[in-house]
């Protein structure tokens, strides 16, 4: 795609548009994107602002860029999280999983000693753990400042797409855009889950179709390739990009990595990671205040890659 338009895109989200946690910012958001998808030669017909009601009772706003029953579904999440990325401070050292359970492990020790010295009821016993709760909760309701890598670069990577795929009419008959509200929102996937249900009860015949979910791609060296279950389509597209060059790791979505792919059997998720200094993987400087870097050189290599494989291969 033209890099000046990729760029300028970049930009005026990096600067303008960096918090998208409540409604107005994200409608202000939503309009912006809008007139930039225009701008790549998608008309009015082809841009819906769909409000599908999620499993919590309100409305999630997802972006449809292109026909609802595409045979092919691009997708990112737009909404940015909550300021709770001090979970991951040991991840660097020992992975996401097991840096968390490091470090929430004294407290809960603590906690329990404290309970066990004093002879607390079980309702002491479930209020000693009220703080912990809080702890875990209100950070996770205070927008985090800045969000490259989670999950602007994820939007780039789904404009980038949209803009190599505008200029092919046979791919637009068969590829659509989905920007999903509410996967940061506990118990998450609000938004995509809402619009699978949507489209499996419009579109029966598209559950299978094909997902391909961008999260987090602007920072790092591993490219996971993840599904909620092994299916061919993870197993395709992970080898086409290994062929590619890239260094591809082809993971089971679980505890800490599950994305919006998860809302449908065919869906896969591209995301890069880190390695640990003990090896498992990690996100870098998700949900903290150091999430200020987005390779848009890495973002576009991927996309290119990604729009070659949609282009070569059988649905």
């Amino acid at each position: 795609m033209e890099s000046s338009h990729f760029k300028a895109f970049a930009q005026s989200l990096f600067t303008k548009h960096e918090t998208r946690m409540w409604r107005k910012e994200k409608d202000v958001f939503l309009n912006h994107c809008k007139a930039e998808f225009k701008a790549l030669g998608y008309d009015d017909s082809e841009l819906t602002i769909r409000e599908d009601r999620n499993m919590l009772g309100f409305k999630s706003k997802n972006l449809l860029i292109g026909p609802p029953d595409a045979d092919v579904l691009i997708t990112a999440h737009y909404d940015t999280p909550g300021r709770n990325g001090f979970l991951l401070l040991l991840a660097p050292v020992f992975g996401i999983l097991l840096g968390s359970m490091i470090l929430m492990f004294p407290l809960v020790f603590i906690i329990g000693l404290l309970t066990g010295l004093l002879g607390l009821s079980e309702a002491s016993l479930l209020a000693s753990f009220l703080p912990l709760l809080l702890l875990l909760v209100i950070p996770s309701l205070i927008k985090n400042p800045h969000n490259h890598m989670d999950n602007t670069s994820g939007v780039l990577g789904v404009f980038n797409l949209a803009a190599r795929i505008a200029e092919s009419p046979a791919l637009r008959k068969k590829c659509a855009f989905v920007l999903f509200d509410h996967e940061e929102v506990l118990p998450g996937l609000l938004g995509s889950k809402a619009f699978a249900k949507w489209r499996k009860r419009s579109y029966p015949d598209k559950v299978q179709g094909k997902v391909i979910n961008l999260d987090c791609i602007g920072n790092g060296d591993v490219l996971t390739v993840m599904a909620k279950k092994k299916h061919e389509g993870q197993n395709n597209i992970a080898v086409f990009l290994q062929q590619e060059g890239f260094d591809v790791k082809k993971v089971r979505s679980g505890l800490t990595g599950n994305s919006d792919h998860a809302a449908f059997p065919r869906g896969v998720s591209l995301l890069y990671q880190k390695r640990s200094l003990i090896g498992p993987l990690y996100i870098p400087k998700i949900h903290s205040a150091r999430d200020t870097v987005c390779d848009l050189d890495q973002v576009d290599r991927l996309c290119g890659a990604v729009y070659t494989y949609i282009n070569n291969s059988p649905l």
